[in-house]
């Protein structure tokens, strides 16, 4: 079976980017499926605006070309879109409007919640829905199936953070802004934002602060500050609660969920269960990946 997965160029900082191109790595490797990179064209999610228009063109022009993948890993890019084989399936990211592809066994990613990103949800019928993980919200779609299996796959630069080094925690508070750019301000006047830096920069600072604040509710730096012995905290999102948030504890471990006692005890408390929770995730990943396979043939071989 020839799977079709429709990715962004390759961004060490970006996590979608980084589990689509990890997701086709592993199949390559530890299935007897073949996997493919489908260079995504942002004309394809969202709504279509000027703006869109224009990022069309740009992409047209320059930005496919610069199309990048992890050089480590086992990635080809499918370039003859008009030659695939009919009994294909495509893998699109939750963002995805339609069928792009038109791939007739299309499995949704929902890497975040749908339309949460681009207020757009435009999914077809008889597509099979993989949740990433216990934040992802039920969804249903009229003719479609939402899978058994989570399909959660993570790759941390965990060598990058878990480096135990004794340095002065001379910095007051650094934070991450990203998709929470609509919470309200709470960090102090001096923070230092991490936004756009590399993850050897990032790992710097936290090992430099007292205390790390995440505006967005789920990125995986949240985790990374802990690694690096900085305590770490997320700004709520209104009206969510911390089981809302992330229904499965493990993946809290070490983070407070605002700023109350009771989130600051928890943090600390399981801090330490941290590193080895990011191990058996990462082991997990290929297992995870090969059920999900077995999932989209029965699936797909019923329709």
């Amino acid at each position: 079976m020839n799977i079709y997965i429709y990715a962004s160029s390759y961004d060490e900082n970006s996590g979608g980017s980084v589990v689509l191109h990890r997701l086709c790595h592993i199949i390559n490797k530890h299935s007897s499926h073949s996997a493919y990179l489908v260079k995504l064209d942002p004309f394809h999610y969202g709504k279509k605006t000027i703006r869109k228009y224009l990022s069309k063109l740009k992409w047209e022009l320059c930005n496919k070309f610069k199309f990048k993948t992890n050089d480590d890993w086992d990635t080809p890019v499918w370039h003859k879109l008009n030659n695939i084989p009919s009994n294909s399936v495509v893998i699109y990211p939750e963002i995805i409007n339609g069928n792009p592809l038109k791939i007739k066994n299309v499995v949704r990613w929902l890497l975040h919640q749908p339309g949460h990103h681009t207020n757009v949800i435009d999914y077809g019928k008889n597509e099979l829905y993989f949740k990433f993980n216990s934040a992802i919200h039920d969804f249903e779609n009229d003719g479609s199936y939402t899978a058994a299996n989570e399909l959660k796959v993570i790759y941390y630069p965990v060598q990058i953070y878990n480096e135990k080094l004794n340095q002065e925690r001379d910095i007051e508070c650094c934070y991450l802004v990203r998709k929470g750019f609509y919470k309200k301000s709470v960090h102090p006047p001096k923070a230092i934002k991490i936004d756009g830096l590399t993850h050897q920069e990032i790992a710097d600072v936290f090992r430099r602060s007292q205390k790390f604040i995440s505006y967005d509710d789920y990125t995986a730096y949240s985790i990374f500050s802990v690694l690096c012995g900085c305590p770490s905290y997320v700004v709520p999102t209104e009206g969510q609660t911390v089981n809302d948030w992330y229904p499965d504890e493990r993946d809290r471990y070490g983070i407070s969920y605002g700023f109350t006692d009771e989130q600051a005890k928890w943090a600390e408390e399981t801090k330490d269960r941290v590193y080895r929770h990011i191990i058996n995730e990462h082991n997990k990943s290929i297992d995870r990946v090969i059920n999900c396979l077995q999932e989209i043939e029965v699936f797909f071989g019923k329709n």
